[in-house]
């Protein structure tokens, strides 16, 4: 298995390679970080004729689901090229880099989730707030400052719904993948094959699914978690506001918005709030209900986290009984949200530890934190109330990959924070090298090969 870790400014972007020529994308930073780092592999694996077999979207927030959608856009760009040059009349040629084909994705759609809904969903097509703020037409430009508390989140996730449907992109939403044979496959099938195109959600007799030589578990979310995002999209529904514009927004644009890669949200914004409903513990409504993976291969295992909280993360461990003696050792994590302090616990640190630990976080919010980064530390090398359980975690080298630099980033407070971390990082090794081990991405990506 190969993994390669992307630069996305301050969101994730994986892609995992099986050793059978499987590609899994997961997540795809923001848009901007797409188009900067992320495309130009795309753009090679494209002209490989090779394809990404799934792409895994962990949840609705810009930083993991705007360099999809921007992945997206571009797809249908090169698709309409394609139709044109076919036939003898090409367009001018997409600015933007061509994409490889698209087997699957593994999103939790805004339409699924809404279930018995406040409003009529389909009027709620709905162009970034950049797009509506460059539209020159004032009362959208009015729209579209307004727009930008909610922005980019719920736009983004109802363009991405509506581009992977047939008449679009036509990519399958949500499939069930090849059924990995276990004693509890008979029971699992059905429930599997009737999750196509709707949600995936952490079920307790679900087999794992096979994507090639990968065996992919769901961990999370729970039906709970989901229950609770959808009362959000739900709160946000119900005001009359919110349905006039979104009305506004789709008939100003839903016809050029579909053809186009324009009004990409380079800028993102954050989701503070939920529409209503409580964030638990400090984390987000939207993060909580982070579709949470599990992906091996022969002994290998990854652990993706997306956004979750650790209490979220570890129920799903237990529910899926993959704690031995309390404790899990995968050989790569991908440290839930950038490493936030929200999101670390010490019964986390203490019950999950990994060989390689991937930060994806360039400053922003102070992400990666310096008290995550103490507190993972602590539970391979602190003291015995500190330390990770499992055996393996006892004697093992581990990586800290962190996928950016100081000299990277272009806000100050960004350039401080990730020079904060390399120090953190020079005075670890100086106490605890060579058993710890650091890399920082300075290119576009690092790849990881486990063996």
């Amino acid at each position: 298995m190969k993994i390669r870790l992307f630069q996305s400014y301050q969101g994730d972007c994986l892609l995992i390679e099986a050793a059978s020529g499987h590609r899994m994308l997961c997540d795809g930073g923001t848009g901007a970080a797409m188009r900067d780092f992320v495309a130009p592999s795309l753009e090679r694996l494209a002209r490989d004729d090779a394809m990404l077999d799934l792409v895994y979207v962990s949840h609705i927030d810009d930083d993991h689901l705007g360099g999809i959608l921007a992945m997206l856009e571009a797809a249908l760009e090169w698709k309409v090229y394609d139709y044109h040059a076919e036939r003898g009349d090409p367009p001018a040629k997409p600015a933007s880099r061509r994409v490889p084909r698209i087997g699957a994705l593994w999103h939790n759609a805004f339409h699924d989730q809404i279930g018995a809904n406040a409003g009529p969903i389909h009027s709620l097509l709905a162009a970034s707030a950049r797009a509506l703020r460059a539209s020159h037409v004032e009362p959208l430009e009015v729209l579209g400052r307004e727009y930008a508390r909610i922005a980019n989140s719920v736009p983004q996730a109802l363009r991405v719904s509506r581009l992977v449907k047939a008449d679009l992109l036509d990519i399958p939403l949500n499939p069930p993948l090849g059924e990995v044979v276990t004693p509890a496959s008979a029971s699992a099938s059905a429930s599997a094959s009737a999750s196509a195109g709707k949600l995936i959600i952490a079920r307790p007799d679900a087999a794992a699914q096979a994507l090639g030589s990968l065996r992919i578990r769901v961990l999370g979310p729970t039906a709970a978690e989901l229950k609770r995002l959808r009362e959000g999209w739900n709160h946000w529904l119900r005001d009359p506001a919110n349905r006039l514009r979104a009305q506004a927004i789709r008939d100003r644009y839903a016809s050029g918005l579909l053809a186009m890669a324009g009004g990409r949200a380079d800028d993102p914004f954050d989701l503070r709030e939920w529409e209503g409903t409580p964030s638990y513990q400090g984390v987000t409504t939207p993060n909580i209900a982070s579709l949470i993976l599990l992906v091996e291969e022969e002994d290998r295992r990854v652990l993706l986290t997306g956004d979750a909280h650790p209490d979220m993360i570890l129920a799903g461990l237990k529910q899926a009984e993959l704690l031995r003696d309390g404790a899990l050792h995968v050989d790569v994590l991908k440290v839930q949200h950038h490493g936030s302090e929200h999101n670390m616990s010490p019964a986390f640190c203490r019950t999950v530890s990994a060989d390689h630990y991937l930060f994806c976080g360039n400053g922003a919010h102070t992400n990666p934190e310096l008290t995550v980064l103490d507190a993972l530390l602590a539970a391979r090398v602190g003291s015995a109330e500190q330390r990770a359980r499992a055996p393996e975690a006892e004697s093992r080298p581990f990586t800290f990959w962190f996928n950016t630099t100081a000299a990277a980033q272009t806000q100050q407070s960004h350039i401080a924070h990730m020079e904060r971390v390399q120090r953190w990082a020079d005075a670890a090794l100086r106490k605890h090298g060579p058993r710890l081990r650091v890399r920082f991405v300075e290119g576009a990506y690092a790849s990881l090969t486990l063996r």
